[in-house]
Formats: C-alpha cells, sequence, structure tokens
C-alpha cells in the first residue's frame, strides 16, 4: 500500500522563478566598469527575477540613487578645478559600494536558489549593455554637471 505521507504537497516548479537570476557576485563587473547606476538596474531586476521583498529592492534603489548623488557631488567638488580628474575611479568605488549592499540583499535567496537546482543565467549580453548604455548615461550626466558648474 501506497502512502502520501512523504508525497510533497506543493512541486518543485512552484518555486522556480520564470526567468533564471544572474550571481549576485558576477553583479561586480559593471558595477566597477558601470558605475552605480548600471548595478542598481541590473539588481532591481535580479531582485525580481529572484523574488526578494520590496524592503530589499527600495534598499537597493535608494543605495543607488545615494551614490549616484555621491559620484556627481564628490566629483563636482572635490576635484572641481583639475583637468586630470579620477572620475572612473570615483565611479568605480561607488559602483562597488552598492554592490555591497546588492550582495547582502540577493546573496541568500540566490544560494536557496541554487541549493534547489537552479543554474544562474548569463550576465555577459546585459552586463555589458548596462555598462555601455548607462555607464555613458552617467558619464554624460557628470559632464553636464561639470560643465554647468
Amino acid at each position: 500500500m501506497a502512502d502520501d505521507l512523504f508525497t510533497p504537497t506543493i512541486a518543485p516548479a512552484a518555486y522556480e522563478p520564470k526567468r533564471p537570476p544572474w550571481r549576485p557576485q558576477s553583479l561586480l563587473f559593471p558595477a566597477v566598469f558601470g558605475g552605480p547606476t548600471a548595478v542598481t538596474l541590473l539588481a532591481l531586476v535580479n531582485a525580481a527575477r529572484l523574488g526578494l521583498p520590496r524592503r530589499a529592492g527600495l534598499a537597493v534603489a535608494g543605495t543607488g540613487l545615494a551614490a549616484l548623488v555621491a559620484r556627481s557631488g564628490i566629483t563636482l567638488a572635490v576635484f572641481a578645478g583639475e583637468a586630470n580628474r579620477p572620475v572612473r575611479l570615483i565611479g568605480a568605488l561607488a559602483g562597488a559600494l552598492v554592490w555591497l549592499v546588492v550582495s547582502a540583499t540577493q546573496k541568500g535567496r540566490f544560494r536557496a536558489y541554487q541549493l534547489r537546482g537552479g543554474d544562474p543565467a548569463s550576465l555577459w549580453l546585459p552586463g555589458i549593455a548596462a555598462v555601455l548604455l548607462l555607464g555613458g548615461a552617467e558619464a554624460l550626466l557628470i559632464a553636464l554637471l561639470a560643465a554647468a558648474a
């Protein structure tokens, strides 16, 4: 006689996301090369793919916005008169700080996804697109702010 006691009531497919998430560790590369805007957008998409609560997305979005404002302010205030400003280094540091929040909020859920046998999606194409588009837009914003100041 078959006993249904050990039969799972919820199928594993119910836990699977519609699109596989990216590794939170891999988001460091767009963070360094694209700045806080690129990593913030990719992290928000990844949070939706992981099914994270809204407060995790708000923490990432708030940190990304604060990093963008801080990057702009530091670039304009501290390095105002210099022609050879380390703008790229400041952008990389701001992106890395956003990545720390992303890693803290997404690492646990991604680990659970992996333990259930999930394979991560490739970040190559979205990462390169975010670096080129959003990193370029961020650089243009900094250049326009520097020209206006």
